[in-house]
């Protein structure tokens, strides 16, 4: 693709978000996400590396993550990942999403969670957890989490890296706020 394509505007043709189904659809997915269209910080923990390239292979061995994504033109443009909490009684953590920062603001993110809650709810979903970090580059993220109902629930500082804090967040599924 050349550089003047990757600067257009993308279309606003319907994106259909599909679970992963391949080891080859894991691999784009995992691509996507350490690539350097996602994340506006791209300075990943070695543990976040580790689970990006892992949580979508996972996904298709373990009925309790599930990864998503979209593409356009034969490029991934968006995924989320989530599992079932350990304990498997009706919590759900939302692990990552991103949406390639040329097809922002069409309203992808907010597609991903709505499809995730869906399906939380589906099974039997009580909740969803989510973290990020406390750095300014997160703030779209705090805020898109906010505006979908998730309710900050404390700060974990110095988690990442010194100087860089973890945010909780919770959604009730059921409609109560804590």
């Amino acid at each position: 693709m050349n550089e003047q394509a990757k600067q257009e505007v993308p279309s606003q043709l319907p994106v259909v978000i599909k679970p992963v189904k391949s080891a080859t659809e894991a691999g784009r997915v995992s691509d996507f996400l350490l690539g350097e269209h996602c994340f506006d910080d791209q300075r990943f923990t070695p543990g976040e590396t580790e689970q990006l390239q892992w949580l979508p292979i996972r996904s298709l061995q373990e009925g309790h993550v599930s990864c998503w994504y979209s593409e356009e033109q034969g490029e991934v443009i968006s995924a989320i990942i989530f599992v079932e909490n350990e304990h498997r009684s009706g919590g759900y953590r939302l692990e990552y999403f991103g949406v390639h920062r040329n097809y922002r603001h069409r309203k992808l993110g907010w597609r991903l969670l709505d499809e995730m809650f869906k399906h939380c709810l589906t099974n039997g979903g009580r909740y969803v957890e989510t973290f990020t970090c406390d750095l300014p580059e997160y703030a779209s993220a705090r805020a898109l989490f906010e505006r979908n109902g998730f309710v900050f629930m404390c700060r974990l500082p110095d988690y990442y890296y010194s100087g860089e804090g973890k945010l909780l967040y919770l959604k009730k599924l059921d409609g109560d706020a804590e």
